[in-house]
């Protein structure tokens, strides 16, 4: 059964395309690697036993031109191999990215990462995929020995054999420890990262000390690894270089018994040394080559079967501009890495205009019904249409434009404002203004340091969560989207981004937008249309904002039940988000 065409399959296969060419140029390259033991021969036994000037300077002049070529071919032969280096990069970085974007989104792992790339992509930048290519003209070189006297190539074949069985020795040896070694450097580097952001945490409370001796502990045990596989690794090399001067040595010495013998001659003796050393140099670099193969061999593995499970969507078909209107239908949402589902036959619809509020307790589902929403999360069951079509089938670079989102964590990327504002694409100014208006953050951004150029990286200090909440809400409303998501967008908002808030809602209402919002607080509930309550992942009631707040008008026949699920409206403004 053939294997479906993927951007992987594509890209192998161009490389393959120029395995040819090199397989020729390599033939060329070791056979011209010859020249030196030939020219080395006719001189001891040519040009120093007839005193031939003409002889040794044509001899020469061949020489140097058969350099000259061989300094050409392995030129190109490394461009080559450089250039499909490249070519890789350039093909799968970005799918891969996305990719292991999509599946973390889903909830899973990644199959394949960026790393694998980069180390596809380094076995052919560097010598050890021309080890590979120069390995088999060992055999040749082997050959050639054996012409100049049987012992003399018994001696190289023994030593290859010898050094070939070092190299499996040492991937047998290390391939295990090599995997334990980079997991253990990979927790290490990430709890490193973790515990320098949770600084103003971990500081205050006196953690550091537990903390860091943690951290201590993690790194020792990557180090002592990584020391291990090194030394296993250095012994094996060590042995093969020693090795291979003992083989030179015997050589040498074998060739100079042979000498004396008179079964060859002197040129015969240390061209057998060159090229000895010439077919054991290939096998020897294999050992320190081998490292990279099996990492580009995993990596090449797990990136044909990323891109085989990647999800194809079809070529972007412009869709009309929605109007606005939502519907939810039997949806569920699963836990990653289980069955448990977190939403269960979720169903309601919104008309162009609406403004729906999710409420429910920590851990109702409120961001989980959010994030699949907008497309972040697959649901295992049932669909999310926006105007008749399923937002999960619709190519995100098409829906992207009519879709808001302010996850309850609001992220700034590295840029300026007005590029995160603008989504990072063309820098609109009307457009940019204009949300920033209707988020009521025009005036918050122009007193920044550098104003809608203030760059969001060097300034993150000085940029505080209710400021990026503000920003990525005008962000969520760049482009005049049909359907606008906010996952507690007050939670970091004093009174004037509550006011900013409430008058963003009421102008989004007037424009016809479609507005869904989480949040705990009830003096939210003045600004919707309809209220959603949702409790362990299902349906409680959907209903009208007037009929929700009824209870507390009238209050001999409120529902303790319902309230508790609710917005427990009389405390609400107190509440934390902790979902």
């Amino acid at each position: 059964m053939s294997r479906p065409k993927t951007p992987f399959s594509e890209t192998m296969a161009a490389i393959r395309r120029h395995l040819i060419p090199l397989v020729a140029i390599s033939c060329f390259v070791n056979l011209l690697l010859l020249v030196t033991s030939i020219y080395m021969l006719q001189i001891y036994d040519r040009v120093l036993s007839s005193g031939s000037l003409d002889t040794l300077f044509w001899l020469t002049v061949l020489a140097i031109v058969a350099i000259a070529i061989y300094g050409f071919l392995e030129q190109s032969r490394r461009l080559i191999l450089s250039r499909a280096a490249g070519f890789i990069d350039s093909q799968l970085s970005d799918e891969v990215l996305q990719n292991a974007m999509e599946q973390r989104l889903a909830g899973g792992k990644p199959t394949a990462t960026i790393r694998d790339v980069s180390d596809l992509r380094t076995f052919f930048q560097a010598d050890a995929a021309l080890s590979f290519l120069d390995a088999p003209w060992s055999l040749v070189f082997i050959g050639f020995v054996w012409l100049l006297h049987p012992g003399l190539g018994i001696i190289v074949l023994l030593g290859a054999i010898v050094l070939f069985f070092a190299t499996v020795a040492n991937d047998l040896l290390t391939r295990r420890r090599q995997e334990e070694a980079t997991q253990a450097v990979r927790q290490a580097n990430e709890a490193a990262i973790r515990f320098v952001e949770g600084g103003e945490t971990i500081v205050p409370m006196g953690m550091s000390k537990a903390i860091f001796a943690r951290w201590k502990a993690w790194q020792e045990r990557a180090r002592d690894e990584q020391y291990e596989l090194g030394e296993t690794t250095t012994s094996i090399l060590n042995f093969t270089r020693s090795l291979r001067m003992a083989l030179q040595v015997a050589i040498l010495g074998t060739g100079a018994f042979l000498v004396l013998e008179g079964q060859i001659t002197a040129g015969a003796m240390i061209a057998a040394s060159i090229i000895g050393a010439r077919a054991l140099a290939p096998i020897e670099r294999l050992t320190a080559a081998w490292k990279k193969f099996v990492s580009a061999r995993a990596a090449k593995s797990a990136l044909r079967q990323s891109f085989e499970e990647m999800r194809r969507l079809s070529d972007p078909v412009r869709l009309p501009r929605p109007k606005g209107l939502l519907a939810v239908e039997d949806l569920t949402v699963l836990a990653a890495g289980s069955t448990q589902p977190i939403l269960r036959k979720v169903s309601f619809t919104l008309e162009p205009g609406d403004i729906c509020a999710v409420i429910g307790p920590s851990g109702a589902g409120k961001s989980s019904l959010c994030r699949a929403i907008v497309g972040a999360w697959r649901p295992a069951t049932g669909c999310v249409r926006l105007d008749g079509a399923d937002t999960h089938r619709w190519h995100p670079e098409c829906l992207g434009p009519f879709l808001g989102y302010l996850p309850q964590k609001a992220e700034l990327f590295p840029g300026t404002v007005a590029e995160n504002i603008a989504r990072f694409g063309s820098l609109d100014s009307e457009q940019i203004l204009a949300a920033a208006k209707l988020a009521g953050a025009d005036q918050l951004i122009r007193h920044l340091p550098d104003g809608y150029e203030t760059d969001v990286g060097a300034n993150a200090d000085r940029i505080s969560m209710g400021q990026r909440q503000r920003i990525g809400l005008a962000r969520a409303l760049f482009g005049d989207p049909a359907l606008v998501v906010l996952d507690e967008p007050n939670s970091n908002l004093d009174g004037a981004g509550d006011k900013a808030l409430a008058d963003a809602l009421r102008q989004m209402k007037q424009r016809g937008k479609t507005v869904v919002i989480v949040s705990h607080r009830a003096d939210i509930l003045k600004d919707v249309d309809k209220v959603l309550m949702l409790y362990e992942g299902a349906v409680a009631k959907f209903c009208d904002r007037d009929e929700i707040l009824r209870p507390v008008s009238q209050p001999s026949v409120p529902d303790p039940k319902q309230l508790n699920r609710g917005l427990r409206l009389k405390n609400a403004a107190n509440v934390t988000p902790a979902e």
